[in-house]
Formats: structure tokens, sequence, C-alpha cells
């Protein structure tokens, strides 16, 4: 395997939001709407508070091997036959949100921009360039993120401004009417926003200087960023829209941004829509980058090199695509992946937690 370059606290912090992103900003105030009604807002928050704990589980669990990344100490956690299962199962894990996520931004682009272009030459495009970046280093995604970091600043002006005129706070209102359980059902659902932390299972003995607390903070300051702008997203749409108008509009943000007009430039939602794939390419490439990573180690020398990995994954994705093509499977297919990423970035770092506790075997030295 090719000697991985170090990154920054800095870099660890752009890298994580950019990934944490995805397409989320778009369609989750109408995934909420239906389920959380008028607390969107509380069940966001309460996600981004789970999505810390997972942080917390990660960074605690990679503070326990340092000098190894996770994919190459499950073996030393669980012997070697399992943990080569759990390398794969995460492997397989994130081929199948690059796929989803490819998939998905493509069918908006085609709902709302390229109407005439067929859907499997975006989905072509989308994944030529995030595998591009994939079978590069850490070090290198983190450069490429920084580089898009001033869309997603505009992205959130573009929203904020947006939400200026035609808010109605009575939307907010009233606060848990049918009580916790809608929010709690609301906050697993949502939980799947908050996706791209996960990098640092990967990421923590590559962090410069490896001081632990500057990596939780890092990881932290990234996750706060990363609430505040899906609260700000669901606030905006649940106080313009009402819960009835935003059960029938998939892509809200979108629909926001097409009313508003300005004298140079035609149409804002399709300039906001073009720029956001540079941010949803940043999740894609962590995706398959963590999933080439997690197959290079099904052996302990390294199985094959990372970029016939990357370029794999994408021929697999984009044979994929024309077989899923209908609105309805992807969100079937997107409740799945809210299943397994509870179970691969939640449970499965707490198991394999208790696991090396138990061994009492901190591998400091390894």
């Amino acid at each position: 395997m090719s000697k991985e370059e170090s990154v920054t606290g800095r870099q660890l912090f752009v890298l994580v939001f950019m990934a944490q992103l995805g397409t989320e900003v778009l369609s989750l105030p109408h995934a909420e709407a239906g389920i959380a009604g008028h607390d969107t807002w509380i069940a966001v928050l309460l996600s981004g508070l789970a999505a810390q704990a997972g942080i917390l589980l990660i960074w605690w669990l990679g503070s326990r091997y340092p000098a190894r990344n996770f994919f190459a100490y499950t073996s030393l956690i669980v012997g070697r036959p399992i943990g080569l299962c759990i390398n794969f199962m995460y492997g397989c894990y994130y081929v199948i949100s690059g796929y989803l996520l490819t998939l998905v931004y493509a069918d908006i682009l085609n709902r709302w921009i390229f109407v005439m272009t067929p859907k499997w030459l975006l989905i072509l495009m989308l994944l030529i360039i995030g595998s591009y970046a994939a079978t590069s280093t850490l070090k290198r995604m983190a450069f490429i993120s920084q580089s898009f970091m001033f869309l997603s600043v505009i992205g959130f002006l573009l929203i904020g401004f947006s939400g200026l005129y035609g808010v109605d706070l009575r939307n907010l209102l009233p606060v848990l009417p049918n009580g916790w359980y809608p929010v709690f059902k609301g906050t697993y659902t949502a939980f799947t926003a908050y996706v791209g932390y996960d990098v640092l299972l990967y990421a923590f003995p590559y962090v410069q200087k490896q001081n632990k607390k500057k990596i939780l903070l890092a990881m932290t300051s990234a996750n706060i960023c990363t609430t505040v702008y899906y609260i700000a997203v669901c606030m905006i749409c649940t106080t313009m829209f009402g819960i009835k108008q935003l059960l029938v509009i998939p892509e809200p943000i979108v629909f926001i941004l097409k009313n508003y007009q300005v004298e140079i430039l035609q149409s804002i939602d399709n300039l906001f829509l073009v720029f956001y794939a540079c941010i949803v390419t940043s999740t894609t490439y962590v995706y398959f980058f963590m999933a080439a990573k997690a197959f290079q180690h099904l052996r302990a020398q390294g199985l094959g090199k990372q970029y016939v990995w990357v370029w794999g994954i994408a021929g697999i994705c984009f044979i994929g695509g024309f077989f899923l093509t209908k609105r309805s499977d992807m969100l079937m297919l997107g409740e799945k992946q809210d299943m397994l990423s509870v179970i691969f970035l939640m449970a499965m770092p707490v198991i394999l937690l208790i696991i090396s506790g138990m061994r009492g075997t901190r591998r400091s030295s390894v």
C-alpha cells in the first residue's frame, strides 16, 4: 500500500465538514416534514448530538491504536478472519453510500436542470470527477475540499438571504404537538445526513502531531458547523412553506431560490445546483476513498492498487445506475442506508470498544 501523507487539524475539519453536507441540504426538510413535522429542527439538532457521540466513539477507539488506521487494527481486536469480514462489510457500505449519493444527485440535476440529458450521462460525469479525486491521498483530497469550501459558504449565504422574506415563524408552532416519539424517529432518519465524520476511522493516525485533543476539537468544530447548516436550512424551509407544502416539494431550497431573480443572473437555482455538484462530489470521493482503503486492507501487505479499486467501484456504480432509475427505489435504498449508518458508525465502534476493553490490550505501541 502507498504511504499516506499526513493532514493538519484544519484540513481534517474541512474534509469532514464537506463530506457531511452531501445532498441532505436539499432534501432533509422534505424528508423530515413527514416525520417530525414542526419539530424538524429539534430532530436535526438531536441527530447532530448523536453524530457527536459517534465522533467520540471513533476518537476513543482510534486513541487506543494511534499508530494504525481502523482497517488495520480491526484484526488486532477481533482476530484476523472476523477483522477481514468487518473491513469487507465497511467497504460494501461505502460503495452503497457513494452509489446512492451519485444516483440521487443525478436525479435532482435531471429533474431541475438537464431535463433532456440522459441520466446515465450525468451519473457518468459525477462518477468520473469523484473517482479521480478518490484515487489521490488523504492530503490531496483535503486540498480539493479546501478549494470547494467557499462554495459551501456561498450556498449558506444564498440560503440565508432567501430566508429574509416570506418567513412565518408561526409555522414552527406548536412545539412537540405529538410528543417526543416523532422527534426521535426523525432523529434516526436525519442521522445519515451527518455521515462523513467517519473519515476519522482512517484519518486518525495521519493527523499531524497526533494531538488527541486537537483532533477531537477539529472533529467537533466540523460537526457543529454542519449542525448549524442543517438547522438553518430546516428552519428556513419550515417557516416559509409549512408542513403540507414541504410534503410535496422534494427539494424546497431549490424551489425557494427559483423565486429569486437577479438582473445579471437568469436563474439562481440552476447556478446553485451546478456549484453544489462540487460539494456532493466532496462527499462521493470520501466514500470511494474509504471503500478502496477497506478493500485494500483485506490483505496485510495490501490487496491491489487504490486506483484499481476506485475505478472498479465507479464501474459497478455506473452499471448499477441502469437498474435503479425510479426515485421511489432510491428512497427505499436510502432507508436501508439509514439503518446501515447506525450499525457501522455507532453500533460497531461500541462493540469493538467493548471487546478491546475486555481484552485489556492497549496497542499504543503497535
